[in-house]
């Protein structure tokens, strides 16, 4: 099977793996899974030291320059099909997982490679492949209790960016390290 990932789901195995974060790619199940479930798969389960297994659904987006306040977070769309498919796996796979979207900014523009000084909110961005990213975790149970439809035509939905600056945090202060 030919496995091919976006540089945005190969920017955050790469950041898992320097953290030490054990994970598993779902990538090589994806078509007994959609079969099991009829829900669409998600990308990654992900084991962060000292907290619950997630469900994650890699979210890439790219922030081409920051807001007044340095916030690399203006976009949060979805489908909705990718949030009924990540409260299905929740429901299979039990209360010790949860379903979670990690949003990777891919930080353009003004917060150029050459200025790695820059960061959204003051977190050091992650180089990877000569980009910087920012990653940013949101809990989906959180997410659908306020999303809006964005787009009838494409299936998109979003929340308030005020929401979801409140439900959103950093990975890096989200999933601790592994202890190596």
């Amino acid at each position: 099977m030919n496995i091919r990932r976006s540089h945005y789901e190969l920017a955050f195995e790469t950041y898992l793996d320097r953290r030490g974060t054990p994970y598993v790619a779902v990538e090589d199940v994806r078509h007994f899974a959609k079969r099991y479930t009829g829900a669409k798969a998600f990308d990654y389960i992900v084991y962060p030291a000292g907290g619950a297994a997630r469900l994650v659904d890699v979210k890439g987006r790219k922030a081409a320059r920051p807001s007044r306040s340095g916030d690399c977070r203006q976009k949060n769309w979805v489908t909705e099909r990718d949030v009924s498919a990540l409260l299905t796996w929740q429901k299979v796979f039990g209360p010790d997982y949860a379903a979670t979207f990690v949003f990777a900014y891919w930080l353009v523009g003004q917060w150029s490679v050459s200025r790695p000084d820059q960061a959204c909110l003051d977190i050091e961005p992650f180089s990877f492949a000569g980009r910087l990213y920012s990653f940013w975790v949101a809990p989906v149970a959180d997410y659908a209790m306020h999303k809006k439809q964005l787009s009838v035509r494409w299936g998109t939905v979003s929340i308030p960016r005020d929401v979801f600056r409140n439900i959103s945090r950093p990975l890096e202060t989200s999933w601790p390290s592994a202890p190596c």
